[in-house]
């Protein structure tokens, strides 16, 4: 060919990669990707960021994902390496923020023979074994085996992990990293359409407008998967002009501006506070659901009751008009035409109605005492500032974190579905590195449960080694409180190690030796946490100017410089204090268990007396 231009396949996968936006790349080094991982250095701007292990990278690589509107990117070696990634890569695929794993793999010709070489299982072994294992938790992979195909199997995975925005593998055996690719390929940009069926879409939207016209009292419900499919931009623009109520859910919380004054409150079913399950159930005669995600902690246990018959529903999979489903259709097109339409005349769709911003009620309005789980979350809510991105842990905070009323333009994330205990060390990781990317001003926030902090907590020291600067809340209540709100509250095995001295955490992990300052400090009581929380050095962002001695060559010399300063707040709370919303989804849960099990017990019974049982 003419205009072939020949490039190794690792060159061609992270030059492809870059080509998206993306600027770092996560992972661990093992000896079947070392030799793709020396690729990563030939791609200007394009940086390796070294992780602790693969479940924190994967976690890593999540985080980025949500706060970067892009994939991010994991690697990992044959085995050992994928099987224990595995985990964050269900989360990602269970709450739509996926990312493109590459895994290195033996070579074609260890795989044919069968050799028994590390990391297989036994003798005369499956090399793919693994790959299988991974299948249902990715969109699509590619094996890359056959020179012919090498270079379109790699585009076909990386558009599939945009348009999806679910986790997608790419395996590299060790044999194939060199092979020469026609890189003039690159010259194409990737078609990240989303639009299949234009006249069907355009159909939808004029349903959804016609609806909309013929109501009186419409809101939005926006939720989470609006974010994830990066539809922020265009929900908020829609709800600007408009002019409804518009009201989030727990873990689509900050999608919805929360000073705005078409804010509605969060809407959570019977766990929503008084009088917002009423507006959008009862009050509103459309509600038109953006992104929704009906999970059990997302619906408030599911008490959501809205109407088919009154919901338009935006989904990445269907769309739903009134009860009409149209499957295979992705929101955004229709949302796009939507908002076009929006635009040309807002005011044909616009109501009379007065709409008045919701105020989250004050649960905990003590000004001294000890501290307690009902004060502490709307507290850190009137901490946060404009631009700042908060990562909430699995646990009493994800639960508690709702009460709370952010600033404008707050990015809040949690992984309330999937729940792994210890997802947000890594997972701020992922967003510092997005936060970095896109030159974010706002600060990075980690609200964590000394449980969690454990299962992750080595991710901490890629903060330091980085020169990152989050500022970390640690919520210390003695072990897992939410296992025991759940079941054996007094038992040993919801606890965990009291002993860590969360203080020597940054110095332990390196801060020190790197010349990087800190401050950490705890807060038992109301007075203490206001006392941290109103000091100016801890609100402020990364860098404050301070005096430094440094050393050179010829001697010790003074000097001014802005030194990244990390900050940790403990905050300790009493052992066995739960948010409302917790001990409500926790009473749901048992009340099914409690009539699951009289059924079973009816069951039992009859099969008695009919004398199955001998």
């Amino acid at each position: 060919m003419s205009n072939y231009k020949g490039i190794p396949l690792g060159e061609y996968l992270f030059r492809r990669i870059k080509s998206l936006g993306i600027s770092h790349i996560l992972g661990c080094p093992g000896d079947f990707n070392l030799t793709l991982l020396d690729h990563i250095y030939n791609v200007d701007g394009l940086t390796w960021i070294g992780c602790c292990n693969e479940l924190n990278g994967a976690y890593a690589a999540d985080g980025y994902s949500r706060v970067r509107d892009l994939p991010g990117v994991l690697v990992t070696t044959y085995g050992v390496g994928e099987l224990s990634a595995a985990n964050g890569v269900a989360g990602a695929y269970a709450e739509h923020a996926g990312f493109i794993h590459i895994v290195g793999n033996t070579s074609r010709q260890l795989q044919q023979r069968k050799i028994m070489i590390h990391h297989t299982l036994e003798a005369n072994p499956d090399h793919g074994v693994y790959r299988g294992m991974s299948a249902p938790i990715r969109a699509t992979s590619a094996f890359l085996d056959d020179e012919a195909t090498m270079a379109s199997e790699i585009d076909r995975v990386l558009i599939t992990a945009i348009r999806t925005r679910l986790p997608v593998y790419l395996f590299v055996p060790t044999d194939v990293v060199d092979t020469p690719l026609n890189a003039s390929r690159l010259e194409t940009p990737l078609d990240f359409g989303l639009s299949t069926k234009p006249a069907v879409e355009e159909a939808i939207a004029k349903k959804i407008l016609d609806a909309i016209e013929k109501s009186k009292k419409p809101c939005i419900l926006a939720d989470v998967l609006a974010k994830r499919h990066a539809a922020t931009t265009q929900t908020r623009r829609l709800i600007e002009l408009a002019g409804y109520p518009a009201f989030s859910t727990i873990l689509g919380k900050g999608l919805v501006d929360e000073t705005s004054p078409l804010f509605g409150g969060m809407y959570n079913g019977t766990m929503s506070f008084p009088g917002i399950k009423e507006a959008v159930e009862n009050n509103a005669d459309l509600v038109l659901n953006i992104g929704p995600h009906l999970t059990s902690s997302n619906t408030g246990a599911f008490s959501r009751q809205i109407a088919d018959d009154k919901v338009i529903l935006l989904h990445p999979h269907y769309c739903s008009v009134l009860g009409e489903r149209f499957e295979g259709i992705h929101f955004m097109p229709v949302l796009e035409n939507i908002l076009a339409e929006f635009e040309k005349d807002s005011k044909r769709y616009q109501k009379q109605n007065t709409v008045t911003r919701f105020v989250n009620p004050i649960i905990d309005n003590c000004t001294m005492g000890p501290l307690k789980q009902s004060y502490i979350w709307q507290r850190i809510g009137r901490f946060t500032k404009p631009n700042d991105i908060v990562f909430v842990e699995v646990g009493t905070a994800q639960f508690g974190m709702p009460d709370s009323t952010l600033a404008s333009n707050v990015q809040y994330e949690t992984q309330i579905y999937w729940s792994s205990i210890g997802y947000t060390v890594g997972a701020t990781l992922g967003a510092l590195i997005a936060a970095k990317e896109k030159n974010h001003k706002g600060r990075v926030i980690l609200v964590v449960g000394d449980g969690s902090l454990q299962m992750s907590v080595q991710e901490i020291s890629t903060y330091i080694r980085n020169g990152f600067t989050p500022t970390i809340f640690v919520i210390n209540n003695d072990g897992y409180t939410i296992e025991r709100e759940i079941h054996g509250p007094e038992q040993q095995y919801n606890d965990i190690c009291t002993s860590w001295d969360h203080m020597k955490m940054f110095e332990f992990f390196g801060g020190r030796q790197r010349g990087l300052k800190s401050r950490s400090l705890e807060a038992r009581t109301v007075e203490e946490l206001e006392r941290i929380l109103t000091d100016s050095d801890f609100i402020n962002n990364d860098c404050i100017q301070v005096r430094i001695r440094k050393s050179t060559f010829f001697g010790c010399v003074k000097t001014d410089a802005l030194l990244p300063i990390k900050k940790l707040c403990e905050i300790y709370v009493p052992k066995f204090d739960v948010p409302w919303i917790l001990r409500g989804q926790v009473d749901a849960h048992k009340a099914r268990l409690k009539v699951a099990a009289e059924q079973q017990k009816k069951t039992w019974e009859s099969l008695a007396l009919s004398g199955t049982f001998t």
